[in-house]
């Protein structure tokens, strides 16, 4: 059985040109990987710390491949709770989330790679204890984040982002179809009427002087273009709402407003009459536990309440917003507990409380990071945030997607 024989760990840049890390594990039967990981910018409070990325490299290439040389790459479980406890810390504060986690993927995908198996099934088989067969596969929906804001933006718009969905039944590649579809026809929308079409950090539009209205507009008749609403696609927003929550108050600027808790969910309560919304995302500040409870009873019988800063991919912390009956799905990012056992931990807690899946990328990506994919594939999550239809570090998931789709 192939050993760890060697990992080394470099700088490189992300797509927003930020440093970011990425990690090569070498087998001793010449099997070779390298695996980048991406950063946020809407960072959660209770996320798994990155470290300074000197610091990393250093970390990855000295002390854990020190202590990970002539481990066995298939005992994921055991070699990721050695990070762990390597690092000692509750955040992975002294090692860093991006240390371990380049390290966790990147031996996971040597692994597969080793015993000759896509990384999908190779991961399926972490996940569940059966390889996946490629005649058998459930694909996520693609949910596309087409008008940027927040801080994922320069365009003063509070919510971070916009989003179409597919409806739930769309085959993989039509779903990818429909969402380049309406995401040509916003940009020609906007063009008629001269707002700007440069991109944010997701690929999605960042024209300036949008509210929520005028936004969720653009993309209803982007999508009536060429689709019915209500039936072949639906809408999103991520409020990503601690970006705008202050003392107390949620400042919408744009449009003048000054909230407490209960007016910011009669503000979704309005939105919610007007357009076909069946998604929404961090709603509320994550530490707003109470209005969290509210909204859920409100509204969690009618769309997803999806927790992404409030849970930040923690099973710990999930659990207990479980017990408190705050949200209905879950956004999955791996870089914010650091680990794939960790990660899938997570994803099992939130599938035996019938929660739905959104394996989700971040706004700092890279165009050959395609690790998500398989892991959506992999764990039979409902849903992949990946951005919108364009930029290489968007694209580059939805075409493993439709590789694994196509059996290419």
């Amino acid at each position: 059985m192939a050993k760890i024989e060697n990992i080394r760990c470099q700088k490189i840049l992300d797509s927003r040109g930020d440093w970011t890390i990425e990690t090569k594990v070498s087998l001793d039967n010449g099997t070779v990987v390298v695996q980048p990981v991406p950063s946020g910018a809407s960072v959660g409070e209770n996320e798994a710390k990155y470290v300074d990325e000197e610091k990393a490299v250093d970390f990855v290439s000295t002390s854990i491949n020190d202590i990970l040389i002539g481990k066995d790459p298939l005992n994921q479980k055991s070699i990721d709770e050695l990070l762990i406890k390597m690092d000692g810390t509750k955040n992975k504060g002294r090692l860093g989330a991006n240390s371990i986690l380049s390290v966790s993927l990147a031996i996971a995908s040597a692994a597969a790679k080793s015993k000759g198996l896509e990384l999908y099934s190779y991961l399926g088989y972490l996940y569940s204890g059966k390889e996946k067969n490629s005649a058998d596969l459930k694909f996520p929906t693609p949910i596309f984040n087409i008008i940027n804001g927040g801080k994922h933006a320069q365009n003063n718009l509070s919510f971070q982002e916009f989003m179409v969905i597919p409806a739930l039944n769309t085959p993989l590649n039509k779903a990818v179809e429909m969402g380049n579809d309406i995401y040509k026809n916003l940009k020609k929308l906007l063009l008629e009427e001269d707002f700007e079409t440069g991109v944010g950090d997701e690929g999605g539009f960042e024209p300036r002087n949008l509210s929520a209205d005028t936004a969720l507009d653009f993309l209803k008749r982007a999508a009536n273009d060429q689709y019915e609403i209500g039936s072949d696609v639906f809408f999103g927003i991520d409020a990503a709402a601690g970006s705008f929550f202050r003392g107390g108050k949620y400042y919408i600027r744009e449009e003048h407003l000054e909230m407490n808790s209960e007016e910011m969910i009669n503000y979704y309560s309005n939105l919610f009459t007007k357009y076909e919304l069946i998604y929404l995302e961090d709603p509320l500040f994550e530490e707003d536990w109470p209005s969290w409870k509210v909204l859920y009873k409100k509204f969690a019988s009618k769309l997803m309440i999806v927790g992404d800063d409030l849970v930040v991919t923690d099973p710990t912390i999930l659990k207990k917003v479980i017990k408190e009956k705050m949200i209905n799905s879950v956004i999955v990012k791996p870089n914010q507990i650091g680990t794939l056992t960790e990660t899938f931990e997570f994803i099992k807690e939130a599938k035996r409380s019938k929660m739905g899946v959104i394996v989700s990328h971040r706004s700092g990506e890279n165009s050959n990071d395609t690790f998500i994919s398989d892991l959506a594939v992999a764990v039979e999550a409902e849903f992949i945030k990946s951005g919108a239809p364009a930029r290489g570090e968007r694209v580059a998931k939805y075409n493993r997607l439709l590789e694994i789709f196509y059996g290419f």
